[in-house]
Parts: structure tokens; sequence; C-alpha cells
């Protein structure tokens, strides 16, 4: 496509949705994705093996969020309830806080206790708000249960998270329900379908392409590119929507790098400073049968242990597949990040063997598949998803704003009012973007 009026850089869920709505405002965009297919950090594997959608990223819908909710039914997908059946494992270690503690602690307000305790005081990190009121939460297991909670579910480093940040995160849990649902048919067939739903006269997507440079000026951006045949290219446009995942943002304002942006817009490079990208990992084991339900009921939906490496696990609920999903969040996971599937394959089968109190080697040689992406390791990510950082509430509405009507951000860590890390977030954040841009004239 030649005269582009938009380039917009990823095809995540934040940069697709922008480029639908610029089509459909009768805009020309080119879309820029360095992986050779769409979604980003949505990737569905179609195992048939399983009949069942295989989620390596994003696998959720958080509540009923009313943009992502009309979008699923718009395009003709199910979605599907979460049971909320949260249990302990069977082998916690004796001494250890969830020994003998079979139901699960109400963690969100345990955590509404602790955030209003330091609710008078200035942002910082949660780390020190846990150092100064932590002993509020003194049933037994109460704190360590807050804490494995905010590091695995906001894939946290405690001592950078901050405070304002994740009360707005709690915020937007109590706005769009905390009710945890899936899409029947895999978010995969999501990103697959709004794709369709594109003016494909005005939209061209270029898979396979490399940004190693932007440059810009007030009304003009020029982007150089390396193409899936090796050859550089440039592709300009008066307007840019950068849909980046986060680290790979930082990098490119940071400057010095592959894809440097010049010049850098004014305040982006202290705002990105107060977010951060989070390490989370997961591992999809295929098993000969349910042995976790072995009377034929639906078993638990949620299984939590303690210490190990991948100490939650889920069940692949409603549907009845033979499938545990094991996760680690936060230090954990950036302490396995790099290894490779088959130490990540190792640690989770030692961790389940532990959180349901089973042999190892029977569970071994049960497993029948698995599947894992180390996000962090994926030079195209950087890490799972972003959670704020002291200062975030502030940095974000910063990044939201455009940039002499030329630059534009989207993409869930500019996601506003707590909703980054989720779907929901980097769609409207493209939807945003886009607006802007058709709002700019």
């Amino acid at each position: 496509m030649s005269g582009a009026d938009v380039v917009v850089l990823g095809a995540g869920i934040a940069g697709l949705a922008a480029a639908e709505r610029l089509g459909a405002a009768g805009r020309r965009v080119v879309v820029l994705e360095a992986r050779d297919r769409i979604g980003g950090r949505i990737h569905t594997v179609d195992d048939p093996g399983l009949n069942l959608p295989v989620e390596l990223g994003a696998e959720f819908v958080h509540g009923r969020p009313a943009e992502l909710v009309e979008l699923i039914r718009d395009t003709g997908l199910t979605l599907e309830a979460v049971s909320e059946d949260h249990r302990r494992g069977a082998g916690a270690r004796p001494g250890s806080p969830n020994a003998g503690r079979r139901r699960m602690p109400d963690i969100r307000a345990s955590l509404a206790t602790l955030l209003e305790a330091g609710r008078a005081g200035p942002d910082r990190p949660v780390a020190d708000l846990i150092r100064e009121h932590g002993a509020l939460l003194a049933r037994p297991g109460e704190l360590e249960g807050v804490i494995q909670y905010l590091e695995g579910f906001h894939a946290a480093d405690l001592s950078r998270l901050g405070t304002r940040a994740l009360a707005e995160n709690e915020s937007a849990e109590d706005d769009d329900g905390d009710l945890q649902h899936r899409i029947r048919e895999g978010y995969g067939a999501l990103v697959r379908r709004l794709a369709e739903r594109w003016d494909h006269a005005r939209v061209e997507v270029r898979l396979g392409t490399v940004v190693t440079a932007l440059a810009w000026r007030a009304g003009q951006v020029r982007v150089a590119v390396l193409a899936p045949d090796g050859r550089t290219e440039e592709v300009a446009a008066p307007r840019a929507i950068v849909a980046l995942p986060l680290t790979v943002l930082k990098r490119m304002v940071g400057g010095g790098g592959a894809g440097a942006l010049d010049p850098r817009p004014p305040g982006w490079v202290d705002a990105l400073g107060a977010l951060q990208m989070g390490a989370a990992l997961r591992i999809v084991i295929g098993f000969d049968a349910r042995w976790w339900a072995p009377d034929g009921k639906p078993g638990p939906s949620f299984v939590h242990g303690g210490p190990e490496p991948f100490p939650v696990w889920w069940s692949a609920l409603p549907a009845r597949a033979p499938v545990l999903t094991g996760w680690a969040g936060g230090p954990r996971a950036a302490a396995l990040t790099g290894r490779g599937e088959a130490a990540l394959l190792r640690a989770a089968l030692d961790s389940l063997a532990s959180v349901f109190g089973r042999d190892v080697a029977e569970l071994r040689s049960r497993s029948r598949l698995a599947y894992a992406h180390d996000w962090s390791a994926d030079p195209f990510a950087g890490g799972a998803y972003s959670y704020g950082g002291v200062g975030a509430v502030e940095a974000r509405a910063t990044l939201a704003r455009p940039i002499e009507g030329t630059l534009f951000l989207a993409g869930e860590a500019v996601a506003e009012k707590g909703r980054n890390a989720t779907v929901h977030g980097a769609l409207a954040s493209g939807r945003r973007a886009a607006a802007q841009v058709v709002n700019d004239g």
C-alpha cells in the first residue's frame, strides 16, 4: 500500500483494534508486525488431539468488561464462566502456612484491609506498605496468601509495585467483576475474526517485519524496517500508533538500540520509568486421563500450593479435557525464565506432585504433551504483562496524550483506570488511540 495515513507498530490486540477502527473511518493503514503471526501476547495453539484451544498467552476474560464482551458476541464467539472453585493443595508440607487448611481465605478482602491502612500515605512500593502494616493480617497464612497473590496474579516484584497503581487495579476489578470467563473457541479465534472485519482495501498487515528505527517530526513519521527477505525498507505516514509491549517500547524510547525513536518525545522516558514489566510463566500439561477427578465429577477449577516453583494449577473446566495449567508469577517466574522447556517441565511436574500430593514418577509417566512459552525471553515481548510502579497513575495519563498530533501510544501497559495487564485494557487503548487520530483530522 502506498500513501498510508497511519502506520501502526504491533499487531497485538491493541494494534489490531486501532487498525480496524481507522480502516472503518476511511484511513489507509499499514500494520507492522515482527512476528510471523498476528495476536502478540495472545497466542493460541490448536492441538487436534485435545479438541481444546491451548492458551500460551492471554487466557481469561476478567469479569465482564463491556467492550470485550460485546466484541466476543459480535464476532460470534462463546463466553463461558469459569467456576471459582479454589482449593488448597493436598500436599502442603507440615509446618507450612497451608498445612492442614483446605479453605481458601478471601485474599481480596485481606488486601483491601492492607490498602486502606496505607490510603492516607504517599504512593510507595507495596513492599514498604507490607512492612509497615502487614501485622494487620494476623490470621495464619493470611499475609503469605496476599504476597503470593500479588506476586502471582500481578506478576510483580513488590519492591517495584506501587500502592496507587495496585489500588486502581483493585477498583477496576470491582467495577468489571472478579469472576473469570474463557472464550470457548480461544482468544486466537477472536484475533482472527477481528482481522476479518477489516476493510482490507484500506488495512495492510506486514508480518515478519522488524522495525529498526523510527524518525519523526510534526506531521511526518518515517519507519525503517527489515523485511522478511532481509531487505531494508522505509514506511512513511503522517501519523503512527505505537502498540508495542512495554519492554520493547522502553528499548525504543531509551535509544541506542534496535527500533530507536528519534527524537524522544518529551516526558516519555520518565513516564515509562514508572511502569514495570512483569514476569509470568505457564505450562500446559496433557495427561492420559483426568486423574485429579477420577470419580467423573468436575473436580477443582484452581488448586493452590505454597513454596513450589509453579504454585497455582487450574483445569480446563468447563471443558473436561485431561489438561492442567501451571502458573508462576513475579520472582518465581523470573527465576525460571531462560531455562528452556525441558527444565520448565521438570520444575512443573515436581511442583504438581507437591501440590497434589502425588508421586512425580507417576505423573511423568502419565503425561502426554506439554506446551510453554517464555515471554520474558521472547525478544518481541520482554515479559508477560505490565504492572504499575510508584507514579504509574500519572505516567499513564502522560503517555495517553498524543505528541504533536503525530505519535500515539496504545497497548495494555498504557491502559488507564487500572486495566493494564488485561486484554480489555489493550483493546480499549487501541480504540482510544484510533479515536485520537480520527478526531485530530
